[in-house]
């Protein structure tokens, strides 16, 4: 029983962590780095990059909603046959406006005060939603369309190792974050993704 009461206490001191917050200047622009590089790679061809570099836990979990690794990558490899089989190729990537800052993943660090050790309860790893734009050539007989999706990436890094891995924001809801990231605000909003096709003459400009 005192377990339980332990573990119960330890997750309501979690998600009482202030989650939403702000990073230093060098940890905001190495994640839009990272976030521009993957997006280059993809536009260079290099479709598995998002693959390879997606958060892993996020990677499991769709794993095992796929039925397994390899049925996700198959899935993936169907997913991209099939745009090219409609002619829709990736034209353009790029990062917009200003993240979202959260620090998430309670752990402990263990501090020295008064000669005595003292843990205490911190977030452990930073997790920025950064806005992105891409655009996509669809082959429609002689008039290609261009069609414009403004959506965002979430980069998430150990603060005391920057190494950043990705979770694509299509799609995403926000229990899933939640239930990877207890700290989370319930109330958390997540982007809108939104798409349109872009003018012609909004082209020529």
């Amino acid at each position: 029983m005192r377990i339980i009461f332990l573990v119960v206490t330890m997750l309501g001191l979690a998600t009482g962590l202030q989650a939403q917050t702000t990073a230093p200047i060098e940890v905001v622009n190495s994640a839009i780095a990272a976030v521009n590089d993957l997006g280059k790679q993809v536009v260079l061809g290099k479709m598995k990059t998002s693959m390879e570099r997606m958060y892993p836990q996020w990677r499991q979990r769709l794993s095992e909603r796929a039925g397994g690794d390899a049925a996700l990558e198959k899935t993936f490899d169907e997913m991209m046959a099939e745009m090219m089989k409609q002619g829709t190729t990736m034209i353009s990537f790029k990062t917009f406006g200003f993240p979202t800052v959260y620090d998430v993943y309670p752990g402990k660090k263990v501090e020295m005060v008064d000669g005595k050790s003292v843990e205490t309860l911190i977030n452990t790893k930073w997790m920025l939603l950064i806005p992105t734009e891409i655009r996509y050539r669809v082959m429609n007989g002689a008039s290609p369309l261009i069609i414009e999706s403004k959506g965002y990436q979430i980069a998430i890094s150990e603060k005391d190792k920057i190494n950043w891995t990705f979770i694509d924001g299509a799609g995403l809801k926000v229990q899933d974050m939640r239930s990877m990231f207890i700290s989370l605000p319930k109330d958390m909003i997540l982007p809108e993704i939104k798409r349109r096709e872009v003018p012609r003459d909004e082209l020529n400009k």
